[in-house]
């Protein structure tokens, strides 16, 4: 969800399901190399328990949004950024700049943060929205 507010932006950001079919299409095809490529069923399965692992701690983090730490909500406005994360903790930085833009994806810096915006994540045309925002105030 997206709302206008008259000197910024407020983006509701959930969890995309184009990320998801992505990073489970990566991790299906990682142990496919691993059973097809390794002649050795120790290190297959070595390293299949090990890409599980990845799986099992990077999808609730960053694809499911909920740990603690996710980012779920941000505020723009032409002085600050604000970043709300799935704990109620928020962060306010006196600069933010784009990254990268493009029509499916948005990645604003903020101090250490890296938001991470997938078009699929919020509201439809709401990203092209957040781009011409950024444009017109970075």
């Amino acid at each position: 969800m997206m709302t206008n507010e008259s000197d910024g932006l407020i983006v509701q950001i959930e969890t995309s399901k184009n990320y998801l079919v992505i990073s489970i299409g990566v991790y299906l095809l990682s142990l496919f190399s691993a059973w097809y490529y390794f002649y050795n069923i120790w290190l297959s399965l070595v390293i299949s328990l090990v890409l599980s692992a990845w799986l099992a701690n990077f999808l609730p983090k960053n694809v499911l949004l909920t740990q603690p730490n996710s980012i779920t909500k941000i505020a723009l406005n032409k002085k600050q950024i604000v970043i709300e994360k799935n704990n109620q903790s928020t962060k306010q930085f006196p600069w933010f700049y784009p990254t990268y833009q493009s029509r499916f994806l948005v990645i604003i810096e903020a101090g250490k943060e890296s938001v991470v915006i997938f078009k699929d994540a919020i509201d439809s045309g709401s990203l092209s929205q957040l781009n011409r925002y950024l444009n017109a105030n970075t």
